[in-house]
């Protein structure tokens, strides 16, 4: 492991410091159950995942749901990051249904989708998971621009304008515009999609289509919150 990769570990490991979450009470409040049925559902659900073959062989993401429990996660929620950050392709279980039922031992997605509501630190320990891969290669990806840079062939054309724009020392001719003095009028009347659009921006289509049962869940929760305030 890299330097920086245990820095980003040590981060992690920060953020589960800061989090403060009873699994049981959300459980037991989702099934109208006690506290002590609820955590003995729970010690029954991880036992059965953590002592699955399945575990091993079949879920690529276990290694690092068990660096996270080392750095303090719970285990419900250590489980859904290292699900969430893994790549979608092969994983398994496939669904965050399936996950919720058939490994973290709760009725539906419902409490996960309370978790990341009330707890911003979710997401954003995913996030950080999810580009650790990049930033491990990222020292060698540098030293292979900064080498073909250096090359006198014309055919590292690219490679140069690339280190320059990284080092500010060139400003391509698209973006030279975009400090230019703006009446304030104009853009306070531009839509997002235009403003994006006028900064060079392209549509995030993962953050423009989430799965359907993302968008069901938070439906209930917001639903659910709304109705609270109104009682």
């Amino acid at each position: 492991m890299s330097v920086r990769e245990d820095l980003e570990r040590a981060r992690l490991g920060q953020l589960s410091f800061n989090f403060e979450l009873d699994e049981n009470a959300e459980d037991a409040k989702d099934r109208a159950i006690t506290q002590e049925e609820a955590r003995l559902i729970s010690e029954t659900a991880r036992k059965a995942f953590e002592n699955d073959p399945k575990s091993f062989d079949g879920r690529e993401w276990y290694l690092e749901y068990l660096r996270l429990r080392e750095e303090g996660w719970p285990w419900r929620v250590a489980s859904y990051i290292a699900w969430a950050a893994s790549p979608r392709e092969n994983r398994y279980p496939k669904t965050l249904q399936e996950l919720a039922t058939k490994v973290l031992g709760l009725q539906s997605p419902r409490s996960i989708y309370t978790w990341r509501k009330k707890y911003a630190t979710i997401d954003a320990t995913i996030s950080m998971m999810q580009a650790m891969p990049l930033l491990e290669h990222r020292r060698d990806v540098i030293d292979a621009l900064v080498e073909m840079a250096k090359t006198k062939d014309y055919k590292a054309f690219n490679d140069r304008k690339l280190f320059l724009e990284m080092v500010g020392d060139y400003i391509p001719k698209s973006q030279l515009g975009l400090g230019k003095a703006v009446d304030e009028d104009v853009v306070g009347s531009m839509s997002e999609a235009e403003l994006r659009k006028w900064l060079g921006e392209e549509d995030d289509p993962q953050m423009t289509q989430m799965d359907a049962d993302e968008r069901a869940g938070w439906k209930e929760i917001t639903d659910g919150s709304a109705a609270g305030a109104t009682e």
